[in-house]
């Protein structure tokens, strides 16, 4: 149930989307208005007052305005102070320059009543701009326009022998100022040079001033340092019998927290594209997530994020309906009960008879500790990675830990498979979880050679391994929309509409494939949401979320944080054909 605290707040951004559309809409009005002749009774008074030259600045003006209250409307709909007051004084600047280029009375009573409408919603705008954009801006405008300036003097002073009257410098930046806002300025320079000179000046003011405006109402990037200390208290919260299986992955290095105020829980997130990205749900105590979340959720709106988190789990969403977020059914995790386990029975025969056939090969297992690996195996199975991959980047976020064989967490589990001659040519990883607890998985890699069965093998080997260790479960691979494309899903429209989308992808992604692959083991299913705050957010969280696994290349990472282990999002971690894995074989 969405608290009242969050119910308040939803309204306050519904109202400001609606304030930011409005001003858009009185933006566009002030375009058209520039380009539009005024009535020639009322243009007549103010030409014979002041002139023509005065009545076609304002008529320029009045176009970038509508320009820039267009860009602003965005800054709005994020509820910026920043924005609220360059609207303000643009539709106040804009009430006057209507009445001076024509008389245009009732455009000047819409800017008004727009503006007055703002004064009186002035208290939803309290998102301040971050010092780091303030910076920016001040730093950058000064640049931007004067290599404007600077372009156009430069094309007055090469041409200045065709250009009349005499150019002098006052007269100079005159006319580059009045160019730049599209008008006529008191310079008139001859030939072709003067047409496309003077029509590229405005060209270049017209895209100077859209790019101060964006830089000033862009997303703050994230600038924030992960101190060990910091690392290593959520590494504490991590190991914590009641937590979840994918807690682990809030250590990956390219992760950054906010902590409850108690320092109890901390949510793992990323930034990306203009979203905050929190990975899986809040570590830590359970009593602490809500605090951890509603800190999030101002970081992000602090420094104007989308605020999402992906891979919930589906008894804990209340934590995030509560402060006004909406839910997106993502699939289910498969999670073996080791103490259930067996491979006896009629359902278990695909298992059974794969772990069969790999043995009969002379397939044999082993099971280190990463921290334990000699040097010749880790640089072997590094190998076995590398090609793998085959120059593809890791993928891997919310649930896949980074430091793939580099030794850094000596606990992970690793399964190897060899050969009959003994040689490694496939292995597993294992993170554990739930302070020793569980094993969650999150990698799979090997070379194509061998039959098929050798990752049946393998998990099987790690579950009986891990009953000798008294642990409790095994995480296997993510199964995506599993809910939605089985045959049997009780579905809704929007349900349907995404899984007829997600079947058509399936020959990209292999969704089906790894789903029957999972469903051998007989898993228990954990289901996971996507967590966003907007319907106008769904489209940019969920570009962001694949840029963030790495199925869209738009996250700009550096390599070192490109070491993530992939959970096994793609039946590329499959041994079979997606024809081999959807049925059993006999």
């Amino acid at each position: 149930m969405i608290s009242q605290e969050a119910r308040l707040a939803r309204r306050k951004r519904r109202f400001a989307r609606f304030l930011g559309l409005v001003v858009v809409i009185a933006g566009v009005i002030n375009i058209l208005s520039a380009f539009t002749p005024s009535l020639r009774d009322r243009s007549s008074l103010i030409t014979s007052a002041f002139g023509e030259s005065f009545s076609e600045l304002a008529a320029g003006a009045t176009a970038l305005i509508g320009i820039a209250l267009v860009l602003v409307g965005r800054g709005l709909m994020r509820r910026r102070r920043a924005s609220f007051l360059i609207a303000l004084g643009l539709l106040v600047i804009s009430i006057v320059t209507h009445l001076v280029k024509g008389l245009d009375i009732e455009e000047s009573i819409v800017m008004m009543a727009v503006a007055v409408v703002l004064v009186r919603s002035r208290g939803i705008f309290n998102e301040q701009v971050p010092r780091a954009r303030a910076t920016s801006v001040l730093r950058w405008a000064p640049r931007i326009l004067a290599i404007t300036f600077v372009y156009g003097l430069m094309g007055l002073f090469l041409r200045r022998a065709s250009i009349t009257p005499d150019p002098t410098p006052w007269l100079a930046i005159r006319d580059v100022s009045a160019r730049i806002v599209g008008l006529s300025g008191p310079l008139t320079v001859s030939g072709s040079f003067g047409v496309w000179f003077q029509a590229s000046l405005t060209v270049l003011g017209v895209l100077s001033i859209l790019s101060i405006v964006i830089l000033a109402l862009a997303p703050v990037a994230d600038r924030f340092v992960v101190h060990e200390e910091d690392r290593e208290k959520v590494r504490g919260l991590v190991q914590r019998s009641d937590g979840d299986t994918l807690d682990p992955f809030a250590l990956r290095h390219d992760k950054r927290y906010v902590f409850s105020g108690d320092h109890r829980a901390a949510v793992a997130y990323r930034y990306i594209n203009g979203v905050g990205l929190a990975a899986g749900d809040p570590v830590g105590d359970e009593a602490s997530a809500g605090d951890a979340i509603r800190r999030f959720i101002a970081r992000c709106d602090a420094h104007g994020w989308r605020p999402a988190a992906i891979a919930v789990r589906g008894d804990r969403l209340d934590y995030w309906i509560e402060e006004g977020m909406r839910t997106q059914y993502l699939g289910d995790e498969a999670v073996i009960n080791v103490a259930e386990f067996k491979l006896d029975g009629r359902p278990m025969r695909p298992v059974r008879q794969a772990v069969s056939r790999t043995r009969r090969h002379g397939i044999t297992t082993e099971i280190h500790l990463e921290g334990g690996l000699d040097p010749t195996l880790r640089r072997a199975l590094r190998g076995i990675s590398a090609k793998h991959l085959d120059g593809n980047p890791e993928r891997g976020f919310s649930m896949a830990l980074d430091g793939l064989l580099s030794g850094r967490d000596a606990d992970c589990v690793i399964v190897v498979a060899r050969d009959p001659s003994g040689e490694p040519f496939a292995f597993q990883r294992y993170v554990p979880c739930r302070d020793g607890r569980g094993l969650s998985l999150d990698a799979m890699r090997r070379d194509q050679v061998g039959p098929n069965g050798v990752n049946e093998l393998m998990i099987v080997d790690a579950v009986e391994w891990a009953r000798g260790k008294g642990i409790e479960e095994v995480s296997l691979n993510f199964a995506a929309f599993k809910g939605l494309i089985e045959p049997d899903a009780d579905r809704d429209l929007r349900d349907a509409v995404t899984a007829w989308f997600v079947r058509r992808l399936d020959p990209y992604f292999q969704i089906g494939s790894l789903l029957s692959f999972n469903s051998k083991f007989l898993p228990r299913w954990v289901p996971r949401y996507l967590v966003y705050r907007a319907a106008g957010d769904f489209a940019p969280v969920s570009l962001a979320a694949a840029s963030a696994e790495g199925f869209v290349p738009l996250d700009r990472r550096s390599d070192e944080e490109l070491v993530g282990a992939s959970k096994g999002l793609s039946a590329a971690d499959s041994d079979e054909s997606p024809e081999r894995v959807a049925q059993p074989q006999s």
